[in-house]
């Protein structure tokens, strides 16, 4: 892959509007080919992304020989169906986040890429922002000591749309799986391993899915991680990680971070800001490009064992919730 990697977009929704707007930022990037559940939308996209490729479904586009790797843009109960059709189709894959609807659908998307041999990775672009880079590098050089609390909250309030996907069990609403898997994504890449222990409480709401909840998570030594998400309810997006020698602060929106700021030891608190290439989704695309240039079947920064951890997390947290989606009741 010397030359452009091609990309297809299975979805035509906000997000993958987003991606490929961030596409636009790396020159060694070219979008082939998009599908939708209809001609008209695929129509639309490609006519805004300059796409020349058009296609109903992922099924069809996974035969596109134009395209080298897909970013699957779909709601969160089609992520494991349309993951597979493309690593059928001899596509790697980047699977938006949340990676799967429990842990069961993750296990048989990572089954087939190794079966496949193909690349796959889930879709967490906080990860690959400069700050949060910066924060990793931090916390394995012991500038704050030994970490012992991470605190975020990513919780706003959605207007009032039970057939939408915030608020539609049928389309994975609620949430956990929307906006609480990176308040849990931080915690897993701060402690690098899951909580032993996890006490949650959720509201869940007439539509049936979590409306708003609080997660406490314990881990062997005592430290620990607190956290809340919500799509009913606004707080500010901020996340902090406190170590005993000191601790990070991620003042506004921690999932998409350009600042930080930091106190370690006897230092006084200092202010880090970072430039954004792009609209900051160029960072795990870039990351799947490399990745595929060095012929890896899974990223170093989000392997496939994270998703997996944050998935078991997840499954652990609804069932204490008694929370189960229409499709897992089959």
């Amino acid at each position: 892959m010397a030359g452009k990697i091609r990309w297809g977009i299975v979805g035509t929704g906000r997000i993958a509007h987003l991606f490929a707007q961030g596409l636009g930022a790396l020159k060694d990037a070219q979008i082939m080919a998009v599908s939708s559940r209809t001609k008209e939308t695929a129509e639309k996209f490609a006519a805004e992304f300059g796409v020349p490729n058009r296609h109903i479904g992922a099924e069809s586009l996974a035969l596109d020989k134009d395209v080298d790797v897909v970013y699957i843009a779909t709601p969160h109960p089609m992520h494991k169906d349309d993951t597979i059709k493309c690593l059928k189709g001899g596509k790697a894959v980047l699977c938006e986040k949340a990676f799967a609807m429990n842990v069961s659908e993750a296990t048989q998307m990572i089954g087939a890429a190794k079966e496949k041999g193909l690349f796959l990775m889930e879709a967490m672009w906080m990860y690959f922002f400069p700050a949060m880079a910066e924060i990793r590098r931090f916390v394995a050089a012991g500038a704050i000591g030994e970490i012992r609390l991470v605190q975020a909250n990513f919780c706003f309030r959605k207007e009032w749309q039970p057939q939408g996907a915030k608020l539609n069990p049928a389309l994975g609403g609620g949430a956990l799986l929307d906006v609480g898997v990176y308040n849990i994504a931080l915690a897993q890449m701060i402690y690098g391993k899951e909580p032993v222990r996890i006490s949650s409480m959720a509201h869940i709401g007439q539509t049936g899915v979590d409306e708003q909840s609080s997660m406490i998570f314990g881990y062997e030594g005592g430290a620990m991680a607190v956290l809340t998400c919500a799509v009913r309810t606004e707080t500010p997006l901020e996340a902090a990680i406190y170590g005993t020698n000191g601790y990070i602060k991620i003042p506004h929106k921690f999932f998409q971070p350009d600042k930080i700021i930091v106190k370690a030891g006897q230092e006084r608190e200092k202010e880090i800001k970072f430039e954004r290439l792009g609209n900051g989704y160029n960072y795990e695309a870039a990351e799947v490009m490399q990745c595929l240039r060095e012929g890896k079947m899974e990223s170093l920064i989000m392997p496939l064992d994270t998703s997996m951890a944050i998935m078991r997390t997840m499954d652990s947290i609804r069932q204490q919730w008694n929370l189960v989606y229409p499709m897992e009741k089959n």
